[in-house]
């Protein structure tokens, strides 16, 4: 199960921003912790496992329905939750519940740019399996305008880990038989002059906005199954050194052989106008998406947008101009 925070002055907070908060300013002397567990510690990242990843995968999902009584697997329709629910049905793995969010500042939820994969891929590809899996409950989650008008406010990046408009809430439920499935990490992997290679694990993954949820697993990634985690780093080490004229360290190069080749097939095609990258600099827009989403805001919410990321100040900082990277771990994959 996911376990991280981030630690200032030997507090922990399953919170980003208020880990920044805390430490009036000193944000380098936050440290961010993933999977404090021995097993990675351990675990010799440099030998490349001898299953398949197609086994390994398999053996992912039936881990995680032997554990837990009830499943539920958050589905966008992109090719790492794609990749998760092919693993599960061809299996024949029983999912009790998939999960699926909409945004919506508007309430326009069927017309949402920002939830084009959502919309026209996604919900209608699970409806059309759903005669296949009658016992596995489809829920469609709305965060709507009552959602933003009432989280708009100056506690908004108390309740949140990134700088994404697209926050959303995973419902809060009492015990410890379920867990939510996300389709994290991507095994990005960089190299050194001595063609050394390593992968990195930093709070600016996806994993890090599911921080201070409860009952989290990660489906690639997993102190249960290191093995999974290494193989999918070993196939990109390997795509990168039998394609030598790919950058190296492109992460957004990475992204994209991850979706092509280490992949299967997105059930949703990204649109044409959207770019898998982040802009840290860029305080109110994160990504392609949230530029997309702010236009349905209206004039009040937009207000309330730019009073936070411009204005709004804790210990007389504005939190968004504090935003900085923290890196978990570092894991050798070995030599190329």
């Amino acid at each position: 199960m996911l376990n991280s925070y981030w630690e200032y002055a030997g507090t922990r907070y399953r919170n980003k921003f208020q880990a920044i908060d805390a430490s009036n300013g000193k944000v380098r002397d936050i440290s961010y912790h993933a999977f404090p567990d021995s097993s990675f510690d351990t675990f010799d990242f440099s030998v490349e496992p001898k299953e398949s990843f197609s086994q390994l995968i398999k053996d992912r999902a039936l881990q995680l329905r032997d554990t837990y009584p009830y499943l539920k697997l958050w589905f966008s329709g992109g090719a790492d939750s794609t990749t998760m629910l092919n693993t599960f049905l061809t299996n024949n793995i029983f999912i009790n519940e998939i999960c699926v969010y909409r945004f919506s500042p508007n309430n326009c939820f069927n017309d949402n740019e920002g939830d084009y994969e959502i919309l026209n891929y996604a919900i209608p590809f699970l409806k059309k399996i759903q005669n296949e899996i009658p016992n596995t409950k489809i829920k469609i989650i709305d965060y709507g305008k009552d959602y933003y008008d009432q989280i708009l406010t100056d506690s908004w990046f108390y309740k949140k880990n990134s700088l994404s408009l697209r926050h959303f809430a995973i419902p809060k439920i009492n015990g410890k038989n379920f867990c939510n499935i996300f389709g994290c990490l991507d095994p990005l992997v960089i190299s050194d002059n001595n063609n050394n290679f390593y992968h990195e694990i930093w709070d600016t993954s996806n994993a890090s906005e599911l921080a201070n949820a409860r009952n989290i697993e990660l489906f690639f990634t997993s102190p249960n199954m290191l093995k999974l985690h290494s193989k999918q780093c070993h196939l990109m080490k390997q795509y990168l050194i039998d394609n030598p004229t790919i950058e190296r360290n492109n992460w957004n190069e990475q992204k994209k052989i991850i979706r092509n080749n280490l992949r299967d097939v997105a059930i949703a095609p990204e649109p044409s106008w959207f770019i898998k990258a982040m802009y840290p600099k860029d305080n109110m827009f994160f990504n392609t998406k949230d530029r997309v989403q702010y236009k349905q805001y209206s004039k009040t919410q937009k207000d309330k947008i730019k009073y936070l990321y411009s204005t709004a100040t804790v210990n007389n900082y504005v939190l968004p101009n504090l935003i900085t990277s923290h890196k978990a771990r570092t894991l050798y994959l070995g030599k190329g």
